[in-house]
Parts: structure tokens; C-alpha cells; sequence
């Protein structure tokens, strides 16, 4: 087991998850019966500790096509080179960091690896996050052997610092969620699935024809397959399917393959089902796949009030939905956004509850600049600035006239540290 540690840092999360942000946790409940377990299977059977499946929350809410800024993709947010380290096949057509079940497997290695090098799975969490070589630094400098995740807190970079306090907060709220009466309303049902393995292309619409399921079905099962099939430069490359489907697949399998290969090309480019393209082939030009159906954008923002929300370094469309009690589902669709990447100081339009604490706080932060705390005054004081939503980098440099570098290096803010708002922050002397 991991040794959940009590700390003021995590009774901030308890309270995140079971008293601000409670419609939040719901959802995640409704996700997780579906989700929950495919990790738990994989979680046994490289006997690891059952609670490892509660960081998919804290990394992607449990969505598996998450994108961060730094181009970190899936449930378990793998960067393109950890990926690709763990067998994680990208290309422009296929990204297993979106696959289920092998992107789960891929997390089970790297945590176990992590945990064979630190020896405690605090470390181990916090290595997930900013890196096993971070972390060993910070263990050195706390003392060296022996240090647990509270003695090298000052030496970790800030999302770090919130990274595994926000683990042990989820973890009680996913635990005693019913004694703080959080219970899901509409679960998503867990689909029992086998695969088939195929060497030509195949388009997911299609194929769920010819095994009689609904098309959302495959697709939720292969979220990695970006244009919805196999293109036909896979070698034996499977496909995830209901399990209740197997004697028909079984039997029909050469009709079903064919008419699936014969389905509509259009959208799609021309290597996509030529028989030799290489299989590092280049993303090619984006074709619209989100529907802009107005009115689908009627109902979702029916009786509630736009707000503008800033994107700042480290957020990801599952952490701003998070922040606002909504999900990335309307997120997208109320900003057409047609993959889930989002980039520093882009603006999202949100629409929230007109009497919500998220409409008064845009309204409140609109209307005041942001605050900071001043320490003694001498020539070389050092002044704390307190983040508001949609502070970055780059807006508080230039407020107090300092460079980029100064502020990362005084905060130890690395390219994936996310700011929360209420954080306070080191602004260096000039």
C-alpha cells in the first residue's frame, strides 16, 4: 500500500474535491465505472498497489485524449518521448498514449521502475511528475537516503509540491466519497472487450456495422486511432472490440474485414490507405472532425453566462474543466476545438452558472489587479505575488519588470509546472 501522509497541503485537496469542486468529483465517480477497471486489472496483475489508479484523475480526469501544452497525451499524460521509451507507437494516424489498455500497462512500468529506483511510492509519484533525475537531486539535497517526499518538499519544483498532496486528496474523496454524499447519477457502463488483429485498413465506423454495435462503442475502446481506423501500413495491429461480439466476429471474419476495408475514404488522405506508407508517417493537414452544432451549443449554455478563461502554462482541457465544475466534452464544442491541445495564453470561452463562485471570481478579478504581498522593505526585498486566474509567466515578468528565467529559477518552476490560482510566488529582486 501507499502510505497516504496527512499534511495542510492535502486537507486543501480533501476540500477541493468534496466541498468546492463536488459536481467535479461526481463525474469522475460516473467515469470511473468504466475505466476503473481496466486499471485495476492491470494494477493486480503487476501487483502493484490499487490506488495508483486514482492518479489517471489528477493526471487527465480520467479523459483519454488530455493534452497539456507540453504535449502530453492520454489518461496517464505521457510526454512524446516517455511514451515512445515505454513501446507507445505515434504517428499521425495512431497514438497509443490514447490506448486504453496499453497506455495503462506503459504507466504500471514506468511506476514500477520508479519505485525499484526511490523505494517509496511518494517519491516514486512525485519522480512521475517531474522526473526521476529531479527528484534524486532533491533527495540528495534533503540528505540523501532516508528523505520521504515532506523532507525534499523545498527542493521540488511547485507542481510537484501540489502533485502528491493532490494525489492523497482524491484518493480520500474516491475512498469516503458516499460519507461526504457525493454519489454518481448516470455511470458509464465498463465494456468487456477481446481484440482482432489486422493487416489492411479498416474504418471503425464500418466495422461496428458489420458486428451490429454502436459506433460510440468502438470508439470509445480506440480512442488512439485518431482518424476512427486502421490504416493499412499496421501489421497485425488490433483492434479493441465488444467482447459479446466474438462468436459472430469469429465466424464472419473475412466478410466483416473486407466491407470494412471498402468503406467511405473521403477525409482521408491517400497514404492513409495505400498499402506501403512507412509508418512514421507525418501528421497530415487536420480535417474538421467536432460537430459546431449550434444546437448542442444552445443547450449546453442555456441560463448560464460566459466567462473568458486564460490558458496558463501546465493546464490541460481536463484541469480548466475541473476548475469549473464542467466538462471537456462542452469545453470543446463551445471553443471548436478539434483536438484536445490548448496553448499558453489562448483564451476559452466558459460558461458557468450565472450565481456560481466561478462567475463572481472572473467578475471579481476583472475588477482588481492582482495582489501582492510585500516583505520588509530594503533595496533588495523580494516581493510575493499571489496568482490570479489567468496569470502566466510571461504577464507577472512583465508586471515587475524581471525576466522569465529569474522567476522559474527563484520558484523552481520547470516547462510543466502548472500555477493555481491563490499560489503565491517568489518575485525576485531586479
Amino acid at each position: 500500500q501507499i502510505k497516504l501522509t496527512y499534511a495542510p497541503d492535502v486537507q486543501k485537496w480533501i476540500n477541493f474535491y468534496t466541498v468546492k469542486q463536488r459536481n467535479y468529483t461526481k463525474t469522475i465517480l460516473e467515469k470511473s465505472t468504466f475505466y476503473f477497471p481496466i486499471f485495476e486489472e492491470a494494477l493486480k496483475r503487476n501487483n502493484m498497489p490499487d490506488e495508483l489508479k486514482y492518479l489517471s484523475i489528477v493526471e487527465s480526469a480520467l479523459t483519454p485524449n488530455a493534452a497539456s501544452w507540453a504535449a502530453a497525451v492520454g489518461l496517464w499524460q505521457f510526454i512524446p518521448s516517455t511514451g515512445k521509451r515505454f513501446g507507445l507507437h505515434q504517428d499521425g494516424f495512431i497514438d497509443e498514449r490514447m490506448d486504453l489498455y496499453k497506455s495503462t500497462q506503459a504507466a504500471c512500468d514506468y511506476l514500477k521502475y520508479l519505485y525499484n529506483y526511490f523505494g517509496d511510492w511518494q517519491l516514486a509519484l512525485a519522480a512521475y511528475n517531474c522526473g526521476e533525475g529531479r527528484v534524486g537531486w532533491a533527495v540528495k539535497q534533503a540528505g540523501g537516503k532516508g528523505a520521504d517526499f515532506w523532507k525534499i518538499y523545498n527542493f521540488l519544483p511547485l507542481e510537484t509540491r501540489g502533485y502528491v498532496p493532490a494525489f492523497i486528496g482524491v484518493t480520500y474523496a474516491m475512498t469516503y466519497h458516499k460519507e461526504h454524499f457525493i454519489f454518481a447519477e448516470n455511470e458509464m457502463t465498463f465494456i468487456p472487450s477481446d481484440t482482432i488483429h489486422v493487416n489492411q485498413f479498416v474504418s471503425l465506423d464500418e466495422f461496428a456495422k458489420q458486428i451490429e454495435v454502436p459506433k460510440e462503442e468502438l470508439e470509445k475502446l480506440n480512442p488512439h486511432l485518431k482518424r476512427k481506423a486502421v490504416p493499412a501500413y499496421s501489421k497485425n495491429y488490433p483492434i479493441r472490440y465488444p467482447s459479446r461480439k466474438k462468436e459472430h466476429l469469429a465466424s464472419n471474419r473475412h466478410a466483416i474485414l473486407q466491407a470494412s476495408s471498402r468503406a467511405s475514404r473521403k477525409d482521408l488522405p491517400y497514404t492513409f490507405y495505400q498499402k506501403n506508407t512507412p509508418t512514421n508517417t507525418t501528421e497530415p493537414k487536420k480535417v474538421k472532425t467536432v460537430d459546431n452544432n449550434n444546437n448542442t451549443i444552445a443547450t449546453t449554455t442555456k441560463d448560464k453566462v460566459k466567462i473568458t478563461h486564460k490558458v496558463v502554462y501546465g493546464e490541460s482541457l481536463g484541469l480548466i474543466a475541473m476548475k469549473y465544475g464542467i466538462n471537456t466534452t462542452n469545453l470543446s464544442i463551445w471553443n471548436n476545438l478539434n483536438t484536445g491541445i490548448i496553448h499558453p495564453n489562448q483564451h476559452l470561452d466558459v460558461w458557468v452558472a450565472p450565481t456560481s463562485e466561478q462567475a463572481k471570481l472572473a467578475q471579481n478579478t476583472q475588477k482588481t489587479a492582482p495582489t501582492v504581498a510585500s516583505l520588509p522593505t530594503s533595496p533588495n526585498t523580494k516581493k510575493l505575488h499571489t496568482i490570479q486566474y489567468g496569470d502566466n509567466l510571461w504577464d507577472i515578468s512583465r508586471k515587475y519588470n524581471v525576466t522569465i528565467e529569474s522567476l522559474k529559477k527563484e520558484n523552481n518552476i520547470t516547462d510543466r509546472t502548472m500555477l493555481a490560482p491563490g499560489q503565491k510566488i517568489t518575485v525576485p529582486s531586479k
